[in-house]
């Protein structure tokens, strides 16, 4: 899982996660924390078909790979 917590925590404790799931196929999530309650809304990116261009699959690939090195280097 790649994540990236808000730069606005002094307002809301958000996190933007991208993980894979055991099909390969990425999912894009927001989760947010409010009075000890989590909500999550999250999205499945089809690697194989779907809905999504090309060019959308590659940017979603890209950003959790970008998220993976922000995660290694802090």
């Amino acid at each position: 899982m790649s994540k990236l917590l808000t730069d606005d925590m002094d307002i809301r404790d958000t996190t933007l996660e991208v993980y894979l799931g055991g099909n390969g196929d990425y999912y894009i999530e927001l989760k947010e924390t409010k009075d000890s309650e989590i909500v999550r809304l999250a999205t499945r990116i089809s690697t194989s078909g779907g809905n999504a261009s090309l060019d959308t699959k590659l940017a979603v690939a890209n950003l959790y790979r970008s998220l993976q090195m922000d995660c290694i280097k802090s």
